[in-house]
């Protein structure tokens, strides 16, 4: 069976979903697109067109169609999802015979294959400049947004857990008279779960049902409940209640609350044990837009995805170009590697994750007196803890049994030889398993300690983690002084000690090692990620149904966990959305999220350029984009990038996608042709340009000319100047050099006269420079990064 998804203003069928076992040779992924004036007469709506079309294949298949009547299906007549308002719609599980059928109706345009994707605080308030001094008082943003309180958030996730005191309805205000969202009800989740702060609450599970197999131990409840923690968690961070004496296991002690604390929640749970499917995350687009939403944030993710085939960047468009909700989500967790960062379509704000001025040390000593400096979460009393013990490779550790030699250095269960592990600390290699289950491994074999070394791909960025045993993360080259350690000491032996919480660290922010990163294989024109935001080491909510590293073995609960990815830092940018949408009610997505870039900032607390945790040197925008978030500056930004559906259309044809590609994104006809403008002239916050060389040379000049608009948002006079820093290589004139305003909603136009010479560069190699732009009225700063890259063609 495969789930497909169509799509009508016309009809689009979105999805294959494979069952496993059912096809050993799926067909590739296709979309169908349908108009909807090819609706027959007869036909008194589109649900019965729909209806009918899935009952006149399933005469000639096998097909049965879902009749649970405790599904969550929209109807009982195949349709899986119905969709109404981000775009006009169904999916259904429907046989590869059933789909070529589709495949060759008149009019279809396109089918997408439904797949998985993946799930990418009591001190960021203060770091981020939201609260300040010893009371943590209010600053001028949370008081003039009322710390949310209007704003309805829609997260996208794996539910929540709704008796948490983080989601207290206890001085919150009443929902919004717009807010037409429900509670549904289901094992766990009485229907009397919802509240002034969660106002609503839904689950989407048809994709996950009919395009996946249950993992072993699995704990998925067809409800809202969250057993997974990771909902729970990005929802607090976003919008969490004040939460007094809040710590993990006695790490980062004090008041966790939320970015916007009087913010209303809504949960979409679209994630499941096996992955959270795209037919669902459609689903949960449709009807947090319906409900009344006015931001969507979603920590999930995939690889990168042409825009047309992509069920977020589908159900992002429509959500803020023809509703008005700004769509938030994280840029993955793939780095430090290029081309990888993932939901990256321009209408999109991507988030990607820094450092906060908080760490959890620990520290490695060897017998030679090294002392290597790394990070845990480790919070048990075992005896071991700063003793002298044994060092051991875990490499040098298999069990012997078969395919396990390879499996060993990544200490996956089973692979340690007991009697080589027992009463030892073991140097385990970081990936293929989880960290925290390579110290499972460990324990099993009877070893007492751990340490996870990063690989070179990995750099020297560390995260935390909540151990089962004495164990440390470290970075690339102290994992390789380690290894030296063992190979020459004729009896290695090591000691672990930790340090509890450590604040105000310098330098910080730094770009996380894991976090995507840019360039764009979707669009070169687009600087991705767009922001970063805290990610690393954020203590939030989280459920009593599964233990702080998800492992069913570990048995401790925890009111608060630590966690560190894109995931994390999303939910920040997704709260400042919140409270600036409540303090400028007249702000459009485009502006809220070009006033979180423009007053972005580039330096780190030690006032140097902002560093990458991977290797230690400057970061660069493909890293972290404009900069790092500065909510109290995008309060009182001066200036926005305003932009428009046809600014997005015009986009997508000069980035050669075709008029049928743009038709399943925009719901609309375009007509290409008359387009003259080019992919670097969207009015985005930032520029990038690339030029393409058909052959290797070092002679001839390129001259480009980039346009910008900039909309006032002040009821003032201003004038703003322009300065820059040229890319190297690059030479860059702006006119006019001066903007004058006069009132609120005003536009000046501008021009990017830009030039540079042809670079030597190897066949398919490519070489980017970075600069800015800015504009200046003596108190307010409009910065916009610039890049320009050379590629080589074939």
């Amino acid at each position: 069976m495969r789930t497909i998804e169509f799509l009508s203003q016309t009809i689009q069928v979105l999805k294959y979903i494979t069952i496993p076992g059912l096809f050993q040779n799926p067909p590739d992924s296709v979309a169908l697109f349908l108009d909807n004036d090819l609706k027959p007469s007869i036909f008194p709506s589109l649900n019965a067109w729909y209806t009918s079309t899935l009952h006149s294949l399933s005469t000639t298949s096998t097909t049965t169609f879902d009749q649970n009547p405790n599904s969550d299906l929209h109807d009982k007549s195949g349709l899986l999802h119905v969709y109404r308002t981000v775009f006009n719609g169904f999916s259904a599980s429907l046989t590869a015979h059933e789909a070529d059928a589709l495949r060759t109706t008149p009019g279809v345009l396109s089918v997408i294959r439904d797949q998985p994707r993946q799930l990418h605080t009591t001190r960021t308030p203060q770091f981020l400049g939201l609260v300040s001094g010893p009371t943590s008082q209010p600053n001028s943003l949370i008081s003039s947004a009322n710390a949310g309180a209007g704003i309805v958030v829609a997260v996208l996730d794996t539910g929540i857990d709704p008796t948490h005191r983080s989601f207290s309805a206890a001085g919150q205000p009443n929902p919004p008279s717009k807010w037409k969202g429900s509670c549904q009800a289901g094992p766990s989740f009485p229907a009397t779960s919802c509240n002034n702060k969660l106002v609503g609450a839904r689950f989407f599970a048809t994709g996950f049902k009919a395009g996946s197999t249950p993992k072993n131990g699995s704990t998925d409840i067809l409800s809202p409940y969250d057993t997974n923690g990771h909902g729970t968690h990005t929802a607090s961070t976003i919008a969490g209640c004040p939460a007094d004496r809040a710590s993990f296991f006695g790490f980062a002690t004090g008041v966790a609350t939320g970015i916007a604390p009087r913010a209303h929640v809504a949960v979409y749970k679209i994630c499941w044990s096996s992955g959270c499917f795209e037919s669902d995350i459609l689903a949960a687009f449709d009807n947090a837009v319906e409900d009344g939403a006015d931001i969507i944030s979603l920590s999930v993710g995939g690889g990168p995805t042409p825009y047309h085939l992509d069920s977020t960047s589908i159900g992002a468009f429509s959500a803020l170009n023809y509703h008005g909700v700004l769509v938030s989500a994280s840029s993955g967790n793939d780095g430090p590697g290029a081309m990888t960062a993932t939901n990256i379509a321009p209408w999109i704000t991507t988030v990607g994750a820094s450092t906060i001025d908080r760490r959890f040390p620990a520290d490695v000593t060897l017998g030679d007196g090294t002392v290597l400096s790394g990070a845990s979460l480790y919070s048990g009393k075992d005896p071991s803890v700063n003793k002298w013990l044994p060092l051991v490779y875990a490499g040098n550790l298999s069990s012997l049994r078969l395919g396990f030699r390879s499996s060993a250095p990544f200490c996956m269960r089973g692979s340690l030889d007991p009697a080589a592990t027992r009463g030892k600390v073991v140097l385990c290699e970081r990936g293929v398993v989880k960290r925290a289950e390579k110290g499972l491994a460990v324990k099993e074999a009877g070893g007492v300690g751990m340490i996870i070394s990063n690989q070179f791909l990995d750099g020297e960025g560390v995260v935390p983690d909540a151990h089962l045993l004495p164990a440390v993360d470290i970075g690339f080259s102290e994992g390789k002084r380690v290894h030296d350690y063992i190979h020459t000491a004729a009896s290695p032996t090591v000691r672990l000690s930790f340090h509890g919480t450590q604040i105000e660290v310098k330098p910080a922010p730094v770009v996380a090692s894991f976090s995507g990163r840019g360039p764009s294989a979707q669009s070169a024109f687009i600087i991705k990620p767009d922001i970063i935001a805290p990610g690393v080491g954020i203590i939030a909510a989280w459920t009593n149904s599964t233990s702080p590293t998800e492992l069913l073995p570990d048995e401790r609960r925890t009111e608060f966990n630590i966690l560190s990815r894109t995931s994390m830092s999303c939910p920040h940018v997704s709260g400042i959305a919140a409270l600036l949408k409540a303090a400028h009610p007249d702000w459009s997505p485009a502006a809220i999220r070009s006033a979180i870039m423009i007053t972005a900032y580039v330096n780190d607390n030690l006032g140097r350029d902002l560093l990458d945790e991977s290797t230690g040197n400057r970061s660069i925008e493909w890293a972290h984009g404009s900069g790092h978030i500065d909510p109290e500056r995008a309060a009182d930004p001066g200036l926005v990038y305003e932009l428009s559906t046809d600014d997005y259309t015009n986009f997508l044809c000069s980035s050669n996608y075709t008029e049928l590609d743009i038709r399943t994104i925009t719901r609309t006809a375009v007509n290409c042709s008359q387009n003259s403008s080019k992919p670097w002239d969207l009015n985005y916050p930032s520029v990038s340009i690339m030029m393409n060389q058909p052959v290797p040379t070092t002679s001839g000049n390129y001259e480009i000319i980039v346009h910008r608009t900039l909309t006032s948002v002040r009821d003032a006079n201003s004038t703003y100047m322009a300065s820059m820093k040229e890319p190297s290589g690059v030479h860059m004139v702006i006119v006019p050099d001066k903007l004058v305003f006069s009132r609120k909603g005003e536009k000046q136009q501008f021009v990017v006269k830009i030039s540079a010479n042809a670079s030597r560069l190897q066949a398919g190699a490519s070489r980017t420079e970075f600069g800015y732009i800015s504009w200046t009225d003596g108190e307010r700063r409009v910065r916009s990064p610039v890049a320009f890259t050379w590629h080589q063609s074939f």
